[in-house]
């Protein structure tokens, strides 16, 4: 049995092909997701342990963190991978719409990495990788909440690295360009994904990174070479 690896929004997109790449390298994935019957035909399809997980419910976190605690004993990675989107004119965005973005993609990653970061301490080993988006890198119209979210998450990374690398624990970020999910129809936005990396080739560098024990891997960005046209 591999090492066992946390991804949460696993059920589709970049988090179900990590889950895939990850089972292919020897590791363990765990698959979690806020939806409790895609998590179990994913995890059913893929024969891995799944758990409905909704990262915006701190209460959500606590408690399915402490039962895979529990259930498989100690977690040698975390990849945050869950996330949403927002686009349009700031002043158009309802105040629901708002704290729900900052509570998935902010609070959310925050909440599950202390959740899962103290048991890696106790041991001096593990990896967290949060998925951060090019959207933490430059400012643009149209994406503030959304970019707020992830500059949050950016600042949080960088501090979360340097402050745990001496314990033995990696905490690093992943900083994509597009990719082919349905994370913008999902979110009610148009947008041409024919120049957009895979989910597969995203996963692929995630995964590199986990593999290299000996590097933190700061800020690590990357978009298919098509979307540069």
């Amino acid at each position: 049995m591999g090492q066992n690896i946390v991804v949460t929004g696993a059920t589709s997109g970049l988090g179900l092909a990590l889950v895939e790449r990850l089972l292919a390298s020897g590791f363990q994935p765990v698959l979690t997701g806020r939806n409790g019957d895609k998590v179990a035909r994913a995890a059913a399809d893929l024969g891995v342990p799944g758990y409905q997980m909704d990262v915006a419910d701190a209460g959500s976190i606590q408690r399915v963190s402490a039962q895979i605690i529990a259930d498989l004993g100690p977690i040698d990675g975390l990849i945050n991978n869950a996330g949403i989107w927002l686009e349009g004119d700031f002043d158009t965005y309802s105040a629901e719409q708002i704290q729900r973005v900052i509570d998935t993609n902010t609070t959310g990653t925050i909440l599950t990495t202390h959740a899962f970061l103290p048991e890696m301490l106790n041991r001096r080993s593990g990896t967290i990788i949060n998925t951060v988006s090019t959207g933490a890198l430059y400012c643009r119209k149209l994406i503030s909440v959304y970019s707020a979210s992830k500059w949050a998450i950016r600042g949080f990374t960088g501090c979360m690295e340097v402050e745990c690398a001496p314990k033995g624990v990696r905490v690093m970020g992943f900083y994509p360009g597009k990719i082919a999910t349905s994370m913008y129809d999902t979110a009610g936005v148009t947008r041409e994904l024919d120049v957009a990396m895979s989910s597969q080739q995203g996963a692929d560098m995630v995964v590199t990174m986990l593999q290299d024990k000996g590097m933190v891997w700061s800020q690590v960005t990357g978009r298919a070479i098509t979307d540069y046209i």
